[in-house]
């Protein structure tokens, strides 16, 4: 059942960059360059489904170890605690990657000077 909510969950994560890879794979002209890319995507799309299946056979492998001993009210209950731990990390995680687009955006922005400011300058 994990494995269709995943399989589900990556197809749907991966529509956009696959239509990309379709637009993209229109714009190049010369038949070889198409090959080498496909045969590099390949590659790459291997090995990340052998470390998903790896995470997804190790979650499922310590989950029925723990939960061996819970009858369904409970797994309920874990799943809903779960579900709200998730979404407070999820939460904080998307905090985090504004805190840093804003960080990164205004390190990036030219410091002007005002003409008309004061500056306080320290002899040492």
């Amino acid at each position: 059942m994990l494995r269709k909510m995943v399989s589900l969950g990556f197809d749907l994560a991966t529509l956009p960059a696959r239509m990309t890879f379709k637009g993209a794979r229109a714009v190049v002209a010369m038949p070889g360059d198409v090959e080498h890319f496909m045969r590099e995507i390949r590659t790459v799309s291997d090995e990340v489904a052998r470390e998903v299946q790896l995470v997804l056979d190790a979650v499922d492998a310590e989950m029925r170890q723990k939960s061996a001993h819970l009858d369904t009210r409970q797994k309920q209950q874990a799943a809903a605690i779960a579900l709200g731990a998730a979404e407070q990390h999820l939460s904080m995680a998307a905090i985090n990657v504004l805190r840093a687009l804003w960080l990164t955006m205004d390190a990036n922005r030219e410091l002007g000077r005002d003409e008309n400011a004061v500056v306080i300058e320290q002899d040492r």
